[in-house]
């Protein structure tokens, strides 16, 4: 039987026809890609592993530690495994090559040991569909490939973005959301995750990956996508690392810059914050955003900022004038609260305000003043 111009589930039907028992082809991530049908129900492992497309954890640890994955990565032949478990009845199983880069792996549930007819006709497979993975593989790349591209014009507005739009069939009021991480790498799946995810609840949307920030267009406004992006973070893996920017509502794509904007501000002020789990929007970042727009001018200016004459002052003098500033502005330039927050005296906490306008020059009457200080005590915490 020739399988050299079957798509992988063909080739796993047409091996277990030649086999004569059910097959799985999985990645090297024990992930399904492929499957024999009408034999389903062999048993528990087999029946989990398809309709969870990945082999359920309980049999990937029994599987390890009866050492068949070390097995798979040393060993070309094919391995007999007999766990002795009920839940999994004995399987043939062969590693899949590409130029000696494991790529998956031929799984075949038996009913009795295996006749060197069944081992010879899964030796020879190997090579079909370690072909079939390749050329999958480059076709999801590819895919990958023009999404991305028709992500990143429809989040750049104008004329592109329009035409990006009528080609995925996105119309009405569009909202951007990105997706980042506070800490480490986004996680694997995690656009495949987001895509299915709203395609379950019929969303219109797109999403793709951008170096390391997932671009989602929905077609629905801020509140709603507010609220799918808050419904999906508390189902995802590594939530706590996971921050999500939602940008404003534009009328058409080819203002969706705006709101691709707003994200990348939103998004950049979370990740200053370690602020993981959290959905925001503008409305809820814009001191952070405001205040991250400064920082490169205030870091420039070094000591000549209101907090870099303080912290100059208190260096060199013991003093602590910072922290009275702090507690001064944190309570509204109220005396008695802030004095009462350092535990000093009212009176000491005055001359503490007079000596940083006389030995530093930074006044707290003075509204520019108190404004860059808040500003700087922001960008530090």
């Amino acid at each position: 039987m020739d399988l050299r111009d079957d798509d992988l589930f063909s080739v796993a039907g047409s091996l277990a026809e030649l086999l004569g028992a059910p097959v799985t082809i999985e990645d090297e991530n024990s992930t399904v890609l492929a499957y024999s049908g009408g034999e389903q129900a062999v048993d528990e492992a087999r029946i989990g592993t398809i309709l969870g497309r990945q082999v359920p954890s309980r049999f990937r640890q029994l599987l390890s530690d009866a050492g068949v994955f070390d097995r798979l990565h040393r060993e070309s032949d094919p391995i007999y495994v007999d766990l002795e478990d009920p839940a999994i009845t004995p399987r043939l199983v062969i590693a899949v090559r590409e130029n000696d880069h494991p790529v998956g792996s031929i799984w075949v549930a038996l009913a009795g040991t295996p006749t060197p007819t069944q081992e010879s006709i899964l030796r020879s497979a190997v090579s079909v569909v370690a072909e079939r993975i390749a050329s999958e593989r480059d076709r999801v790349d590819s895919t990958r490939r023009r999404q991305s591209q028709r992500v990143q014009a429809l989040i750049g507005g104008g004329e592109p973005a329009f035409r990006a739009a009528d080609d995925l069939r996105l119309a009405g009021p569009l909202t951007v959301v990105a997706v980042g991480t506070v800490a480490g790498p986004l996680p694997a799946g995690l656009v495949a995750s987001l895509s299915l995810y709203l395609d379950t609840l019929a969303v219109d949307a797109v999403a793709a990956q951008l170096s390391e920030t997932i671009y989602l267009v929905i077609a629905t406004d801020e509140t709603n996508a507010r609220r799918l992006s808050a419904d999906f973070l508390t189902r995802a893996r590594g939530r706590e690392f996971l921050a999500v920017a939602v940008g404003r509502t534009v009328k058409s794509a080819s203002e969706s810059h705006l709101s691709r904007s707003d994200t990348d501000h939103v998004l950049g002020a979370l990740r200053h914050g370690r602020s993981g789990g959290t959905v925001a929007g503008m409305r809820d970042t814009l001191a952070s955003v405001l205040a991250l727009h400064v920082a490169d001018i205030i870091d420039g200016l070094g000591d000549s900022t209101p907090l870099g004459s303080l912290e100059r002052h208190d260096s060199q003098h013991g003093s602590d004038l910072v922290a009275t500033a702090k507690a001064f502005l944190e309570h509204g330039g109220d005396v008695a609260n802030s004095s009462a927050a350092l535990h000093v005296h009212p009176n000491t906490l005055r001359n503490r305000l007079r000596r940083g306008k006389e030995m530093c020059g930074v006044d707290l009457t003075d509204a520019d003043t108190r404004l860059i200080l808040m500003l700087q005590f922001k960008l530090g915490r």
